[in-house]
C-alpha cells in the first residue's frame, strides 16, 4: 500500500470493536491483520495532524485503531505489515508472546500468543518510547474469560480464578438488591462494555516525525505540549454521537467502562449522575489487578498508561428524590457529563472549549420496555 490516508476523525469509528459471537468464542484461534500507515488527520478544529495509526482487524477489514477481542486461552495470530518510512514494533506489555522485532519499511511479521486472563490491555509500538505511541501507534486489547461466573452464578468480566470477595459481591448483587433491581451485567451485550482509549496530541511532535526529524528522547516528556485531548481519537462535539464512547441504557443497565491511557498528560474523568465502582487496574508488569476493595468512584485518576475498568450502574441518579421518580416534567432521555479534572483536557488548539475530552451518558427511561 505505502499510501497517505487522510481522515477526518468525525466520520470514523476511531475506537471500532470487533464483536464476539457465541458460536465464535468456541474457536480455537483468532486471527487479525494490522497495517501501520501514515495518516493525515484531521482534528476536531480542522487542524490536520500527521499521524501514524495501526489499522485492520480481522482480515479484510481496515479500521483505524480497532479494539482487538479474543477468548482466553485462544490461539491468537496477528499479521502485522509496515507501510511506514521506519521500522517500527508492535507489543501488547503484560502479555506472553504478543511481541515482535523490528518491521523494516514494506514488511511483515506474524507473531502467535496465547490470550491470557480477561481484562484489557493496551497494544502499541515500544519502539524510541513513548515516541510512537504518542504520535499515535497504540489500541486496545479485550480479553473475555473462558469462566467468567462468580460462585453464585453472576457474569463478571474477569476470569473466575481471579476474582476478589469484593468483585463477586458487586457482580452478585446486581439483579438481586433493590438499588440494583434492573439485571446483571450481559457480556454478550456489546453495548454494555465500552472502550475509552485517552490520549494526547501535541502537533509540534508530529511534525518532527512528519519530516523524519530527530526527537531528543531524554527531554521528549519535558517538552510535550499536548494541544489536543481525544478519547477513541475523537474529541468535543465528535464525541457527543460516537457509539464506541456513548452510553445509553436504562435504568438497571450496567455497562462497564475500560479506560486506558496512551499518552503522557495524567487524566482524572468524572462522571455526573452516578458514581462508579472501580474494578481493576494494572500492575507495573502490564497484568491485570481486580481490585480487593472496590470503591465508589466519583473520579479516578489515570496517569500514562494506566488501565481502569469501572462500572456505571445505571441506578436512579441519586440526587432525583425517590419520591418523585420517574420524572414527569424532564423529558427523557436524561443526559449526564462526563469531563475530566484535569481541566486543559476540556480544550482544543489551546483553548477553544468544550472540544476535548469530554461527553455524556444518557438513561433512556426508568426501565427496559417489556421489563
Amino acid at each position: 500500500m505505502n499510501r497517505r490516508e487522510f481522515l477526518a476523525y468525525g466520520a470514523l469509528g476511531g475506537g471500532a470493536s470487533v464483536v464476539l459471537g457465541a458460536a465464535e468464542a468456541q474457536t480455537a484461534t483468532r486471527t487479525y491483520e494490522l497495517f501501520i500507515d501514515p495518516a493525515d488527520v484531521e482534528l476536531i478544529d480542522g487542524t490536520i495532524v500527521y499521524m501514524l495509526l495501526f489499522f485492520g482487524g480481522p482480515p479484510g477489514t481496515r479500521d483505524p485503531r480497532p479494539v482487538l477481542r479474543a477468548v482466553e486461552g485462544e490461539t491468537v495470530v496477528l499479521r502485522i505489515v509496515n507501510n511506514a518510512p521506519e521500522a517500527h514494533r508492535f507489543q501488547i506489555p503484560g502479555v506472553s508472546g504478543a511481541a515482535t522485532t523490528n518491521i523494516a519499511p514494506g514488511q511483515r511479521r506474524e507473531i502467535r500468543f496465547t490470550a491470557p486472563v480477561g481484562g484489557a490491555y493496551i497494544y502499541l509500538d515500544p519502539l524510541q518510547a513513548p515516541l510512537y505511541r504518542l504520535v499515535g501507534l497504540h489500541g486496545a486489547f479485550v480479553v473475555t474469560p473462558r469462566n467468567g461466573l462468580t460462585l453464585n452464578g453472576a457474569p463478571t468480566p474477569y476470569s473466575q480464578a481471579a476474582h476478589t470477595p469484593a468483585l463477586r459481591a458487586v457482580f452478585d448483587a446486581m439483579g438481586s438488591v433493590p438499588r440494583f433491581a434492573g439485571g446483571k451485567w450481559d457480556p454478550l451485550d456489546i453495548q454494555r462494555d465500552k472502550v475509552w482509549v485517552f490520549s494526547q496530541t501535541d502537533p509540534a511532535l508530529n511534525t518532527r516525525v512528519a519530516l523524519r526529524q530527530s526527537v531528543d528522547l531524554t527531554t521528549l516528556a519535558a517538552n510535550f505540549k499536548p494541544r489536543y485531548f481525544t478519547i477513541n481519537g475523537r474529541s468535543g462535539f465528535d464525541l457527543d454521537e460516537d457509539p464506541t464512547v456513548r452510553i445509553s441504557g436504562y435504568v438497571g443497565q450496567p455497562t462497564m467502562i475500560r479506560t486506558i491511557n496512551t499518552g503522557l498528560a495524567t487524566h482524572s474523568p468524572h462522571i455526573h449522575g452516578n458514581h462508579v465502582f472501580e474494578l481493576s487496574g494494572n500492575t507495573g508488569s502490564g497484568a491485570v489487578a481486580i481490585r480487593s476493595n472496590i470503591y465508589e468512584r466519583d473520579t479516578w485518576m489515570l496517569a500514562p498508561l494506566d488501565r481502569k475498568d469501572l462500572l456505571l450502574p445505571l441506578e436512579i441518579p441519586p440526587d432525583i428524590p425517590r419520591e418523585v421518580w420517574p420524572p414527569v416534567q424532564e423529558p427523557w432521555p436524561l443526559r449526564y457529563v462526563m469531563h475530566c479534572h484535569t481541566e486543559m483536557s476540556q480544550t482544543a488548539g489551546g483553548g477553544n472549549y468544550p472540544q476535548g475530552a469530554v461527553c455524556h451518558w444518557e438513561l433512556l427511561g426508568p426501565q427496559r420496555p417489556g421489563a
